[in-house]
């Protein structure tokens, strides 16, 4: 273990306030981290909803997605267990269940009036659609009673229609974790160029070894994917162009951006048979078994990369392509949200402080769930894993420029846009549909989204 340096975790917070939105997802597990609040309209009056702690024993319900390593699932079933124990009038029923099941069932859970607390995405694709509904609470009122000193660009990410809806959740990056005994085999140095990255690949394919442990079955994977090369091609400026409706979604660069990892690297076979075929938790076991040299995901997935390999891992972002600059896309993954029809939003807003204290980050947040808060933390005495805070360093060594990181796409992007991601991607990767045609529905979906008014506003 390393101790964690205080120098790198405040210069990853500032950096993601450049990016903005990481995370992922994106459907990615939300159990673990320090819960980030979505919201949208309050059905009750909001001075109510700060009301003094409640006085006799209430139970609320927890729902989140479950993580992918059983060990950390455990651990956020025992962090709950600490909160419970030391809270005798508060108790929290931790329900956590598959991530693609969770985001099916979740709004019906919601309006059935039996959910106090979720976890989930950020943005108008997620969180918006749930703000929409009427479904979360105003946290205004929670904000000013326990003084939350969430960054502000967070908190921007969790409103809705000027209401605020969510507490953030952790500071994420996509990229490319490795096996450095594989690559110290073969002398190779993490990738700088898409042509060193092809090398890299096609070495491992002729050993029999999976180059890259990409599983796209429930689909939202592939968005991440797509964050990563259009990043890197147009940058966070050029993103943006996209996102407020400047710039169109069909255009030549987001054709490239999808040609070169939906089309090239699957005729290429860098990914395992089918990719559509293979789950997420699957793709990541057989990084784990050392039979795939790389798996592209986020950093949400050290603890369980750490708990889980037996060999050192390295992470990288993707490489540049043609000259382009590397914007790997970093910024705020989930949240949590109180559901508007909760009769117990007091008890939620009181273990929600309990998790955004100094105490709970630095004994689990940190160390345990390697998980960065949206907020400031004192990093004193914490100790991480060594691929934890190298991921602290990567991103701290950035020059910290706004255009150094680009965006996780689907947690900015509304509902209609991400089911065409998710489900064209797909039939991008089956041979079904052509980039160009991707990328032509993703402009429609946009155009239409645009005209609803569910789209990003420039401030």
């Amino acid at each position: 273990m390393k101790r964690l340096s205080a120098l790198s975790i405040t210069a990853v917070l500032a950096i993601a306030a450049c990016g903005g939105g990481s995370g992922p997802p994106t459907q990615r597990p939300a159990s673990v981290a320090p819960p980030a609040s979505h919201a949208g309209q309050a059905s009750q009056d909001p001075a109510a909803t700060a009301s003094t702690a409640p006085t006799g024993p209430v139970e609320i319900t927890w729902l989140v997605g479950i993580a992918e390593d059983p060990d950390i699932d455990k651990q956020a079933q025992a962090q709950v267990q600490e909160f419970n124990d030391s809270h005798p009038n508060i108790q929290v029923k931790r329900e956590a269940l598959d991530n693609d099941q969770l985001r099916t069932i979740l709004q019906t859970r919601i309006g059935a009036g039996d959910v106090d607390l979720f976890g989930g995405d950020t943005g108008p694709g997620f969180g918006g659609v749930y703000a929409k509904a009427g479904l979360l609470a105003d946290l205004a009122p929670a904000y000013e009673k326990y003084g939350w000193e969430t960054f502000d660009w967070a908190k921007a990410r969790c409103t809705y229609a000027g209401v605020l809806s969510c507490v953030p959740g952790a500071v994420e990056e996509v990229g490319i974790y490795y096996n450095k005994t594989m690559f110290d085999e073969k002398s190779f140095e993490e990738p700088q160029t898409l042509e060193e990255f092809r090398t890299i690949m096609d070495a491992f394919k002729a050993d029999g070894v999976t180059p890259l442990a990409f599983g796209n079955q429930p689909q939202w994977p592939a968005g991440h994917q797509f964050s990563m090369t259009l990043s890197n091609i147009i940058g966070r400026e050029g993103l943006d162009e996209k996102l407020y409706g400047d710039s169109p979604w069909n255009d030549e660069d987001t054709v490239k951006a999808i040609d070169i990892y939906f089309r090239e690297f699957q005729e290429a076979g860098y990914f395992p048979r089918d990719p559509n075929a293979v789950t997420y938790e699957d793709a990541n076991a057989l990084f784990y078994a050392g039979k795939a040299a790389m798996v592209p995901t986020g950093t949400w997935l050290v603890a369980e990369i750490t708990d889980n390999t037996d060999f050192e891992v390295g992470f990288f972002p993707f490489p540049s392509i043609d000259g382009s600059k590397i914007a790997p896309p970093a910024g705020l993954g989930g949240g949590s949200f109180v559901a508007a029809n909760s009769d117990n939003k007091d008890a939620a807003f009181e273990f929600l402080d309990w998790l955004l204290s100094d105490e709970v980050t630095k004994k689990w947040s940190l160390p345990v769930f390697n998980t960065i808060p949206a907020q400031p933390v004192d990093t004193t005495g914490v100790e991480v894993s060594p691929l934890f805070q190298q991921v602290l360093d990567d991103l701290a060594e950035s020059s910290g420029e706004t255009s150094d990181f680009g965006y996780n796409i689907d947690v900015l992007t509304p509902a209609g846009f991400n089911e065409q991601m998710f489900t064209g991607f797909q039939e991008v990767l089956n041979g079904t549909i052509t980039p160009q045609e991707q990328a032509d529905a993703l402009q429609e979906e946009y155009q239409k989204a645009k005209a609803a008014g569910e789209t990003l506003e420039r401030p």
